[in-house]
């Protein structure tokens, strides 16, 4: 680990952040991509768990699941995640609240039945149920909140969802680019979880954002196995290689000395990226 260190943010992962040459730099967008299982959301939680030890303001704006049900999936790990606020912002909530903490909130929307719809389906219902989330109009919810309160971390859950809710189309894009540009000038560390994107098309997160780490949940010989590795991270020295993943009863866990097997590493191999 470098002398850069000194001068980074701590993910709450000793082993990505030995990745990172020492962590993230402060106050800038980061996209975390990951299919689903792959310990993504984990990851954030644990990045803001992170700077809550820290004594630091940490957010989580949720967009895909309900609080309640977020807080029943990291109860396991045995976390105390009552100082971590968040921010529902799915339209169907049926109240808008701030300075509610992770722990004490309820479920305040009824998209349940949404989770086993087929995909098309889903993302219709998301578009009739929800037209006022935005990238646009999530923008002004975060400049309020971030006025009144000096968050250091904050973690947008998912952009994929709030692609569905506000549809397809060039404001969608310029929508996005405007809130990547307002995180950075508002000096806030931000994790935008999203999932793997297509590797034929750029999506414009993807070359705005400061970095990208990517969870990645693979089957080889009939075994789940779990990597993450870092695509991009912008004025810094970083560990290009994939790294094994596990999820314990404390949170995501990498070993950044250990290398992938030969069948994974051939697998990312043959998907050469740039998002420089």
């Amino acid at each position: 680990m470098s002398d850069n260190a000194l001068h980074r943010m701590s993910t709450g992962v000793e082993g990505i952040d030995k990745m990172l040459d020492g962590g993230l730099i402060p106050g800038r967008p980061y996209i975390v991509a990951g299919s689903y299982g792959s310990g993504k959301t984990t990851f954030c939680v644990q990045f803001l768990q992170q700077g809550v030890r820290q004594g630091e303001r940490a957010l989580f704006v949720s967009i895909d699941e309900p609080p309640a049900e977020l807080r029943e999936n990291v109860r396991f790990l045995g976390w105390d995640v009552g100082k971590i606020r968040i921010l529902d912002v799915h339209p169907a909530a049926k109240a808008y609240s701030r300075r509610v903490s992770l722990v004490e909130v309820a479920a305040q929307r009824a998209v349940g039945s949404l989770r086993d719809a087929r995909a098309d389906a889903k993302t219709e219902s998301m578009k009739q149920m929800s037209p006022d989330l935005s990238p646009q109009s999530l923008q002004l919810m975060l400049k309020q909140e971030l006025q009144e309160v000096k968050y250091s971390r904050v973690v947008i859950d998912s952009l994929t969802s709030l692609k569905r809710l506000s549809g397809e189309g060039d404001d969608n894009d310029t929508g996005i680019m405007s809130l990547l540009r307002f995180l950075s000038e508002a000096n806030v560390t931000t994790l935008i979880v999203t999932d793997l994107p297509d590797p034929t098309t750029l999506e414009p997160e993807m070359f705005l954002s400061r970095g990208i780490i990517k969870f990645h949940r693979l089957m080889v010989a009939m075994k789940t196995e779990r990597c993450v590795s870092v695509e991009k991270f912008r004025g810094s020295a970083h560990d290009p290689l994939p790294r094994p993943l596990v999820i314990t009863k404390s949170g995501v866990a990498v070993d950044a000395d250990k290398k992938v097997g030969k069948t994974i590493l051939r697998m990312f191999q043959a998907v050469p990226l740039d998002f420089s």
